[in-house]
């Protein structure tokens, strides 16, 4: 009666074994970052992952967007609230035929404290599925996306600087 009992035992680890290489895998750090540089508004261009390492805030607006501009004014306070040796921010403006001097002019008047950079073909924001603006997207410092947010109101900012000492605190795997 035992060597059955412990027969069944062991087929039953062997079977859960063999199941395991089947459901389980290994984790994997895979990066999110969108693989091309986009232009920045001087010309040149910037590629997220210049800042792997750092937690990464991408806020993804346009000028014709209304509720983008209400945004503006959190994410500021937001980036005041935290270091800048730990956080980067930088927005991502999606008009798709506005001129560079409009967007610029648009930022002085929302008076926006972050660079942004140009995504007039939307390749990025696919590639992230935005499937709205403001859209606000927060990479942790290893590059994944660890959070993602629609819509953004002053209500919003304490849960924000909450999670970002959380953020902060996290290591490179």
């Amino acid at each position: 009666m035992k060597t059955v009992l412990i027969r069944l035992i062991v087929s039953r680890i062997y079977l859960l074994v063999f199941l395991s290489f089947f459901f389980c895998k290994p984790e994997s750090v895979t990066v999110d970052f969108y693989p091309n540089p986009l232009p920045k508004l001087t010309g040149d261009s910037e590629a997220l992952s210049l800042w792997k390492g750092k937690v990464i805030v991408l806020d993804f607006w346009a000028t014709w967007c209304e509720p983008c501009a209400k945004a503006v004014p959190t994410i500021n306070e937001w980036k005041k609230s935290v270091s800048e040796d730990d956080f980067i921010f930088r927005g991502i403006n999606t008009d798709t035929s506005e001129p560079i001097e409009k967007i610029k002019e648009h930022m002085i008047k929302l008076k926006m404290e972050y660079p942004t950079l140009l995504d007039k073909d939307w390749k990025m924001t696919d590639f992230y599925h935005v499937e709205g603006i403001p859209c606000v997207l927060v990479f942790d410092r290893s590059g994944k996306i660890v959070y993602r947010q629609y819509g953004l109101e002053h209500e919003d900012l304490t849960g924000l600087v909450i999670r970002s000492h959380v953020w902060a605190k996290s290591d490179l795997p």
